[in-house]
């Protein structure tokens, strides 16, 4: 997969990725709703290209593929509702998820 060349829902789905990983695991319940929405025919690959990204890396794409996908206000406010419901999914929402939100939100309202 070439980082450079994403769908809609491959960067929806890098994204959640991103989020979900912010605590430093993913659970079964976290993966099955990055699946649900935002449904990307090659999962698995964009799981590994994930995995291959640094964060600096993570943020630059999540920083040039936003506005291309994400446009306006009420699909960022979309996006951030989205994440926020994968950070609750496995039931602990901590401190670290909540800052990360925090950021999260700072990247995407830029």
């Amino acid at each position: 997969m070439d980082k450079h060349t994403m769908n809609r829902n491959q960067f929806h789905t890098l994204l959640l990725l991103y989020a979900a990983n912010v605590d430093m695991k993913e659970t079964a319940r976290e993966m099955e709703y990055i699946r649900k929405i935002a449904p990307c025919d090659n999962f698995d690959e964009m799981h590994n290209l994930f995995q291959g990204c640094s964060d600096y890396e993570c943020l630059q794409l999540i920083l040039s593929y936003r506005d291309q996908y994400f446009p306006t206000v009420e699909d960022q406010d979309n996006l951030l509702q989205e994440v926020s419901n994968l950070l609750h999914q496995d039931g602990n929402y901590d401190l670290l998820e909540e800052n990360a939100m925090k950021m999260i939100k700072k990247l995407i309202h830029q």
